[in-house]
């Protein structure tokens, strides 16, 4: 599996996008698109149309479609009760956006346009942020990688939402800027060989004997034993090294859907097998739970 970003869509045309707009007003046969309309039958993603032409009803303008008008003349003391109702009704006190969308009487807009952006609009008006800015930078590209290669390809927009990922869209352009640059940074690390620091820093999380050379952690002394536990980036070394297939069989989620890689032990920990990448290898969810705590070579004879 490769972790290449797709070309940047910086470039695209305004004509391309206008006409992309229409088109989803008429696929829906209304004169009037909201952001959320078109996230879910649109090419791109409504951020790209409103940053390229200064605010979504500039768009909407530029296309010949007429503006909400009941949505623009609401007054904001009407949305922030409503949005107080909502966190009411569902007994929250973290409202997203899709909350909002679901259950409001109107769309997160005119919030969003008067308080600056959602997070104010909920601080504002005595509601909890909904998200996590503690989470590491590491925590954010380990759900990436997984959503990535559960996809099989470079993940949309759109697509960065639970159940698939533990953290929203809005969370990486909060921590990275923009959606691009968080695709461009994580591509950037993920695609880098380990260090020697980086490999000393695994070799103190797992406990394990000091590394002799970039990428290869030897085994541990008999007196010396590592943490049971694999670490995300120790994990993701071992499975890019196995080319992201099942040692046993083959299969890969690039090629055969449904397939969930593991990394196991090759000698059990149990029986004295080391957290090393030499004692390391990628097995398909069926072939790891098929083996136990046998070694590849028991299986095969």
């Amino acid at each position: 599996m490769k972790f290449e970003l797709e070309p940047y869509r910086r470039n695209i045309p305004d004509d391309t996008f206008i006409e992309d707009l229409r088109k989803v007003a008429g696929q829906l046969q209304k004169e009037f698109v909201t952001m959320e309309e078109y996230n879910k039958y649109g090419t791109y993603h409504s951020s790209s149309i409103r940053n390229r032409f200064g605010s979504w009803f500039t768009a909407l303008e530029k296309a010949g479609l007429e503006k909400s008008r009941s949505e623009i003349n609401i007054p904001i003391e009407k949305c922030i009760a409503d949005l107080k109702r909502v966190a009411q009704q569902l007994g929250k006190e973290e409202i997203t956006q899709k909350d909002y969308s679901e259950h409001g009487e109107y769309s997160p807009n005119p919030l969003i346009r008067h308080f600056g952006n959602w997070i104010s609009a909920l601080e504002q008006n005595g509601l909890k942020r909904t998200r996590n800015y503690k989470v590491s930078e590491e925590e954010y590209f380990e759900n990436l990688e997984y959503i990535w290669r559960t996809l099989g390809r470079q993940p949309r927009y759109t697509e960065i939402q639970k159940p698939l990922s533990k953290f929203s869209a809005g969370a990486y352009e909060q921590n990275f800027g923009t959606w691009r640059k968080a695709l461009e940074k994580f591509v950037d690390y993920i695609n880098r060989d380990a260090t020697e620091e980086e490999v000393q820093r695994l070799h103190e999380e797992t406990g394990s004997s000091a590394p002799n050379e970039i990428g290869l952690i030897p085994l541990a002394d008999s007196c010396r034993r590592s943490s049971r536990s694999i670490s995300w980036r120790m994990r993701f070394l071992v499975m890019r090294r196995d080319d992201f297939k099942c040692r046993a069989c083959g299969n890969s989620p690039a090629t055969a859907s449904g397939v969930v890689l593991h990394v196991d032990h090759i000698k059990a920990w149990s029986d004295g097998g080391e957290t090393t990448m030499d004692n390391l290898q990628t097995l398909c969810e069926q072939c790891n739970i098929g083996k136990g705590n046998l070694s590849m070579k028991s299986n095969k004879g």
